[in-house]
């Protein structure tokens, strides 16, 4: 019996490659420097009836897009929740104002240090505007009464900063965030390396320091703890992340996602920019009909344990067909490490 192609419930939108700061991991330098058009956003929306959440976020600074709030909304207006990660040095008072206007559930602040040097080091903006912004924006949201949108840290581990994730969390607990934290590793898949400088690429994680690190942060007290006062207010990636483990063979994004370029192409997830090699179609080109179903294509192959070429080097493939007792296995052997001194590979 042929399985029917699930429906796209939770679409991410890159409403533009253009960006302020200067992260040396960016994918979006290299790619054209453009703005979404608010006519596909619209498309997009009117064709797929079962969105239930949209993510406005792609390589660029989402704020950059000069009609942002005006596609947060025109999704607001058909009943689809947003969310949206940005820099954090946009979110002056008119932007907080317009944002509390229209509604949005989840944003999320990218970093990778506490620390202002290594902040400013590694993205070229500065620490202290971007923590003014999100006082000012929790002051206000207090003032209103308001229980969104919440505010949470979304990190990029380096391996030059990955042990400051206890100043992250610092951080997150002064400036008195509630959207908790994600951790993910500096992207090793080829769409993004291939633009890596060598001082970045240097800032690689091999691939056990990255199994390690995302055992770590799955099991991280502190982590922990954020995650069990969090309030009940769910995110873009909360939602496409619920229930996913492990060894299941499945991939939430080829289960319930798709993601958008802002010309249009509809690709596997965020992690893929070869849109040339691994898009299912472009929007308004091509039929929503043969989109779904070059997604299908991907979710057979990873049912059956294979990782399609669009996905190679993506952690969250490698994860999907790696049996729980091998990162079981990782974890022990990380605890004795720290505790007894290195084992052998």
């Amino acid at each position: 019996m042929t399985r029917t192609a699930p429906t796209v419930e939770l679409l991410q939108v890159e409403p533009t490659t253009r960006c302020n700061f200067t992260c040396g991991f960016c994918a979006g330098r290299a790619m054209p420097q453009s703005d979404l058009d608010p006519a596909l956003f619209s498309r997009a929306l009117a064709s797929f009836p079962a969105l239930r959440h949209v993510e406005l976020q792609g390589e660029g600074e989402s704020l950059m897009h000069p009609e942002f709030l005006s596609l947060v909304g025109s999704a607001r207006e058909k009943g689809i929740k947003v969310s949206f990660i940005t820099n954090g040095s946009l979110l002056g008072a008119e932007a907080i104002e317009r944002l509390f206007a229209v509604g949005v559930e989840k944003i999320s602040v990218s970093i990778e240090s506490a620390d202002a040097d290594t902040f400013r080091s590694i993205r070229g903006g500065r620490l202290d505007k971007v923590e003014r912004n999100l006082g000012a924006l929790l002051d206000e949201r207090r003032r209103r009464g308001l229980d969104r949108p919440v505010v949470g840290l979304s990190v990029t581990v380096l391996r030059s900063t990955q042990d400051h994730l206890a100043g992250i969390v610092a951080l997150y607990e002064r400036l008195g965030l509630d959207g908790g934290i994600t951790v993910q590793p500096l992207e090793r898949k080829d769409d993004y390396a291939r633009h890596y400088d060598a001082k970045t690429a240097a800032d690689l994680l091999s691939p056990r320091e990255v199994e390690t690190a995302w055992i770590r942060a799955r099991t991280d007290r502190s982590l922990l703890a954020i995650e069990a006062r969090r309030p009940p207010v769910r995110g873009f990636f909360d939602e496409l992340m619920e229930g996913w483990e492990p060894g299941c063979r499945r991939c939430p994004w080829l289960d319930r996602g798709l993601y958008l370029g802002n010309q249009g192409h509809a690709a596997p997830c965020c992690m893929v920019k070869d849109v040339a090699a691994h898009a299912f179609g472009r929007l308004g080109s091509d039929g929503v009909e043969a989109i779904l179903a070059g997604r299908e294509h991907l979710r057979a192959k990873l049912a059956a344990g294979e990782i399609p070429a669009a996905c190679a080097g993506c952690d969250l493939a490698h994860f999907a067909i790696t049996p729980k007792w091998k990162l079981v296995r990782v974890a022990l052997r990380g605890v004795w490490n720290r505790l007894f001194g290195r084992l052998p590979e």
